[in-house]
């Protein structure tokens, strides 16, 4: 044993510091007694080899005939052991898992072969426990391990996520002298990437006497693992360098999906000429690679020649293509793709139902869903968060109460994405109690800024901007919230839906230092924000500051001029944009003629939007037209469209308060319109005339005067200490 061997590995000390020993199992059964039909083995000759021939003919008959005649052999051998073990792995090869367990139960002593046999066989085969217990078994019986016993348990370990007990047989390990072999080395790198000890596992492979293929695997692998992409791309290099390694499907296929989650399209590409140098232009695992990687750094183009010239194809290659559709938003390419597909798992089910949701067919979505339920297919944590996603889009509030329903009596909802997913369908399809009762069940430190994002843009969405700004400040008051560009968005809109001007300010200086001003979307509601508390001066300037503009920002503008009577500036915007957004402009002017053609284009374009016949109405009422006025509403009416009543709001001692027109729902009312006739009369005795233009209704000049103070009195005396 060589110096370095006899010395602990600092890993290992490291290692060992951190994880205490494994607490042993509860005592094993001693073995039953051999049944009288399997009397203990003696052995013929030849009988080795018929079981080599028996494996090579996969011939289960032949392997027990040679196991019935040395069972009736009457003269004993000192191979017994040998043999046996011969009968238990070709037993193991033949997939006679219960025969071979007999031979061992009825083997007089056992050795460190035989164990390891069984023990490895339990490992790969989804038995890991009954693996650990033949393991302590052993030890027990005084069989010390070799370095395939090593392996087996190990592999035990890894699948059954023991790091204690992987810990204590690192320690034997160590000292039995059986670190300095590859295969146990390997092993141990396994077990430290699986748990995510990347730097440990590459400690083990610096301190390797002697590497191969599989240990540059295993560590290039851990390092993809952990998103270290430069550096498994380093060991590649390195690997090629010092070693002259071949590289096989497994290294290609870790480091092109390295190339693909880093878009590192270079990278991608050098791979991709190195598994066609050395002949892995047909490997099918390197192919679905390649296609994935072309996905995420080509073009549509590249993974569909890709998928047609490969020979063989599996179901990962049909989902990865299927996926390459929907990316590039080929939605009926990707549905027609799935239609032919030979074969289908719960992969492909889910990919095509996560990318329709991504490319918002959510009723699609939900009739994939259905279809998965009617043939039996395995429901996953990523069926229902796609699914639940996809409901949020649809806004219809019955189905999500029926997914909602679903997901409770499947046992799922202790996932932080579902539970994520379900704030969000509820505040989108406007189930605020459910989704305020879920938010308050919240126990996650992740996604919590999300969930947030949700509540607050489910209140800004339904109508309930008080509530709002009650939870913004709330939960700001708990704690530090990060705040995104959607959640600036919303309470950027809201600021502005109440004239909550201090706290947009606010808002803004946060948006400017954070860097989100670049954002299109937080840059409109910006510049809306101080249009709507009445700062047009700085509406502008935010707009003008804008890095780009896309439609909202123009429309916003055109109406932010509107809402100021600015009409010309409002036509210089439209002969800029060249778009329609002027209908109340031409009636603060009196562009009748104007008006009605574009009233006429608006409505073959909007036929159910009832804002459009609002503004035609206030267009013929604006030159004196009541007739034609009347006619409109009277359309509208009948077409079952209604308009939502204007609402004002004002924030007076930390508290909204908020107004329709004629509102006597106030709990100050009488107070209010008490006071209203004073200020009506102060207003006239320092000469105010009340602007009845806007007051579009076919009433006496005393009564419009009286409408227009009725609409903006309860704000004035609020804001005047009324």
């Amino acid at each position: 044993m060589n110096e370095k061997t006899l010395t602990t590995p600092s890993f290992l000390s490291n290692f060992l510091t951190h994880h205490p020993s494994h607490t042993p199992n509860p005592p094993i059964q001693p073995p039953q007694i051999p049944p009288p039909n399997y009397a203990p083995l003696q052995l013929c000759d030849d009988d080795d080899e018929l079981l080599r021939l028996s494996v090579l003919r996969r011939d289960p008959a032949l392997a027990r005939a040679v196991h019935a005649s040395l069972s009736k052999s009457a003269n004993a051998n000192a191979n017994a052991n040998y043999l046996g073990n011969s009968l238990i792995l070709s037993y193991l090869k033949l997939g006679l898992l219960s025969d071979a367990h007999k031979v061992f139960t009825n083997m007089p002593l056992p050795n460190v072969v035989s164990y390891t046999a069984i023990l490895s066989h339990y490992a790969k085969s989804g038995r890991e426990g009954e693996a650990t217990e033949l393991f302590l078994r052993m030890r027990r019986a005084g069989v010390e391990p070799n370095e395939f016993t090593f392996v087996a348990i190990l592999t035990a370990c890894v699948r059954l996520l023991d790091w204690k007990l992987g810990a204590q047989v690192q320690s034997l390990a160590f000292k039995s002298g059986y670190c300095g072999f590859t295969y146990v080395s390997n092993s141990f790198m396994g077990l430290y990437v699986r748990r995510g000890c990347v730097d440990v596992a590459f400690q083990v492979f610096e301190e390797m006497l002697q590497r191969d293929l599989a240990s540059w695997n295993t560590v290039i692998a851990g390092m993809v693992k952990d998103s270290r992409y430069d550096e498994g791309f380093d060991l590649f290099r390195e690997m090629q360098r010092i070693d002259g390694f071949r590289v096989d499907r497994f290294t290609l296929s870790t480091l092109l999906a390295a190339a693909a989650n880093s878009l590192a399209s270079l990278q991608g590409r050098e791979i991709h000429g190195h598994a066609l140098r050395v002949g892995f232009e047909s490997d099918l695992s390197v192919n679905n690679a390649l296609m994935e990687f072309y996905g995420n750094c080509g073009g549509l183009e590249n993974v569909v020649a890709l998928f047609e010239r490969m020979l063989e194809k599996d179901v990962i290659s049909w989902t990865t293509m299927l996926t390459g559709y929907m990316d590039f938003a080929m939605v009926q390419s990707a549905v027609k793709l799935f239609n032919e597909m030979p074969e289908k798992n719960c992969i492909s089910y889910n990919s095509l139902l996560a990318g329709l949701c991504r490319n918002g067919e959510g009723l699609q979505a939900v009739k994939l869903f259905l279809g998965m339920i009617e043939r039996g297919m395995e429901i996953s944590d990523f069926t229902l968060t796609s699914i639940v996603n996809a409901c949020a889009m649809l806004t219809d509030m019955k189905t999500s109460e029926q997914i909602h329903g679903f997901v409770i009596k499947s046992g799922f909802r202790s996932n932080p994405w579902i539970e994520a997913a379900l704030i969000d369908m509820c505040a989108r399809c406007g189930r605020m109690a459910n989704a305020q009762k879920l938010f308050g069940q919240w126990s996650y430190e992740q996604n919590r800024s999300m969930v947030w994002t949700s509540m607050l843009c489910g209140y800004a969405r339904n109508g309930q901007p008080d509530e709002a700004v009650s939870f913004f400040c709330m939960t700001l008051a708990e704690g530090e919230v990060f705040m995104d560009e959607v959640a600036l968005t919303a309470v950027l809109g809201i600021c502005g839906t109440l004239g909550f001007h201090e706290m947009g300010k606010q808002l803004h200086c946060y948006v400017i230092k954070s860097g989100f001003l670049s954002d299109v979307g937080v840059g409109n509601a910006t510049f809306s924000m101080y249009s709507k508390c009445g700062n047009m001066e700085d509406a502008v300037r935010c707009f003008d500051l804008m890095h780009k503009h896309d439609v909202v920002s123009w429309n916003s503008l055109i109406t932010a001029y509107l809402l100021h009577r600015q009409g010309d500036n409002a036509l210089s915007v439209w002969s800029r944009m060249e778009k329609i957004a002027l209908l109340d402009c031409c009636r603060l002017r009196s562009h009748a003629r104007l008006g009605r053609v574009v009233a006429k284009q608006l409505l073959a374009i909007e036929p159910q939007d009832p804002s459009s016949y609002i503004l035609l109405s206030n267009l013929y009422a604006a030159s004196g037209r009541w007739h034609c006025s009347d006619r409109v509403r009277k359309e509208m009416k009948e077409k079952g469209l209604q308009k939502h009543p204007s609402r004002s709001w004002v924030i007076h001692q930390n508290k909204v308060h908020s107004f329709y027109a004629r509102d006597k729902t106030h709990p100050e009312t009488k107070d209010i319109y008490s006071g209203l006739d004073i200020l009506v009369l102060q207003c006239i005795k320092t000469g105010y005339t009340p602007d009845t233009t806007f007051v579009l209704h076919e009433v006496e000049e005393h009564q419009k005067t009286e409408t227009s103070c009725i609409v903006i009195a309860p704000n004035l005396l609020l804001r005047m200490g009324f």
